[in-house]
């Protein structure tokens, strides 16, 4: 026998005990301490949010799309796969014997795709998969050394240039040179591992697993400095991969904008450097230490773990 628990919900309230929550008698609208797999449309109507049967026990991560192919990294039984994923979520091989369970990192530079984990890297151009380029000097004599690209934890481009990150360095490529570094001379250095870096127009979001800082745009490498903006860490991997424009949303920041999550909530960071966290007064947010984001329309979706 089917019975009626609630007849609408006008959404989360995690601020306050389950028993202060308010409830109208007369409506039978109340507020929810928890929910799970469950909408709420605009007449406060609560209903089951439609699911999905998983097709596959196989283990899939580090996915990764930004308006060119789209790939997913498969755990198997001895090694790891790079899977290219076609329209019909259908799958090729890409490139195979990589290191089972290692996060890859990906980066879309035109037709080429650039990745990347602790353990191996390289570069992806129509489906196929080559090594990291390297590149020696050219021009004027120097005594300057370089060196190829070391395989990084996370990457991403900004001005050009190829950031990578080793535990808590990032080393920064040449100008348009992805596989040459001066490694005496090119880096940030960190009390702390890196667990992300993502670039917006003036600047490029740092965070450490004990903070989050941002380094400005400079007219030159030397003169980019970093500066910290908060005192707990990003979620390692919950960047969403685009950035997002929210001028016209209520918070109406200019620009394009980095979204991730943190225990503290929801964080956005401009791209002029001022963070923002639009969910810290109404939500008390899952801890973790990793999560993904996607933003969709004017739908964002986050997990934490």
């Amino acid at each position: 026998m089917e019975r009626t628990i609630l007849k609408g919900a006008t959404g989360l309230n995690n601020k306050v005990s389950a028993e202060r929550l308010s409830y109208d008698q007369r409506t039978g609208i109340t507020e929810l301490a928890a929910a799970v797999n469950v909408d709420i449309d605009d007449s406060y109507a609560i209903s089951r949010r439609l699911g999905i049967t998983q097709l596959s026990d196989k283990v899939y991560h580090s996915l990764f799309c930004d308006g060119g192919d789209c790939f997913i990294v498969e755990d198997r039984t001895d090694d790891a796969a790079i899977m290219k994923v076609a329209t019909d979520y259908s799958l090729t091989g890409v490139r195979s014997s990589l290191t089972k369970g290692a996060r890859i990192s990906f980066w879309q530079v035109g037709d080429k795709t650039f990745y990347s984990s602790l353990y191996q890297n390289g570069v992806i151009e129509s489906g196929v998969s080559s090594p990291w380029p390297t590149q020696d000097h050219v021009g004027v004599d120097t005594t300057r050394n370089f060196s190829a690209a070391p395989p990084g934890k996370h990457i991403a481009v900004f001005l050009g240039r190829m950031w990578i990150v080793v535990g808590s360095v990032i080393w920064v490529s040449e100008p348009y040179a992805f596989g040459k570094f001066d490694v005496s001379r090119r880096f940030f250095q960190f009390g702390d591992n890196v667990v992300m870096i993502k670039p917006v127009e003036n600047g490029v979001w740092v965070s450490t697993s004990r903070e989050i800082g941002f380094i400005g745009r400079a007219e030159t490498f030397e003169a980019m400095s970093y500066v910290k903006k908060a005192s707990f860490p990003a979620h390692e991997y919950s960047a969403n991969i685009a950035l997002i424009d929210l001028s016209s949303t209520n918070l109406q920041i200019p620009g394009l904008s980095a979204i991730w999550s943190s225990d503290q909530g929801i964080c956005i960071g401009t791209e002029n450097g001022q963070l923002v966290i639009p969910t810290e007064r109404d939500l008390i947010y899952s801890t973790g230490s990793s999560g993904a984001t996607v933003v969709k329309d004017k739908v964002l979706i986050n997990t934490v773990y």
